[in-house]
């Protein structure tokens, strides 16, 4: 180990404290602007696609329930991995209709046999 004077060690100590302060600081001053610019865009009713210069339909969207567990009220759109509840069962009978209450009933009296 190489010889370190006393007032070196005290200056590199000096110089983590005010780097701890520093960074403190800088955190704190970034919470304050945060907040200042949301509630600029609050104000002015700016969204996050205008702010971003994204187009809104870019942004990601929840994707619709497509079946549900009639027990706990889970859904899953039918993307990614089948939930436990579901794998290995009939698809059909967790289906969740999503169209208009006016589109199944008509569908339903067309088309008996499918409902």
């Amino acid at each position: 180990m190489a010889y370190e004077s006393v007032e070196i060690g005290q200056l590199r100590a000096q110089r983590e404290a005010l780097n701890r302060q520093l960074a403190e600081a800088k955190e704190r001053e970034t919470c304050l602007v945060l907040n200042e610019i949301v509630q600029k865009m609050s104000e002015y009713g700016i969204s996050l696609s205008e702010l971003t210069g994204s187009k809104p339909e870019a942004q990601s969207k929840e994707l619709a329930a497509r079946c549900s567990d009639p027990v706990s009220g889970l859904t899953w759109s039918g993307r990614g991995r089948a939930p436990a509840w579901i794998a290995g069962k009939d698809l059909n009978e967790f289906l969740v209709d999503n169209r208009p209450a006016g589109v199944s009933m008509v569908q339903a009296a067309l088309f008996p046999e499918h409902h």
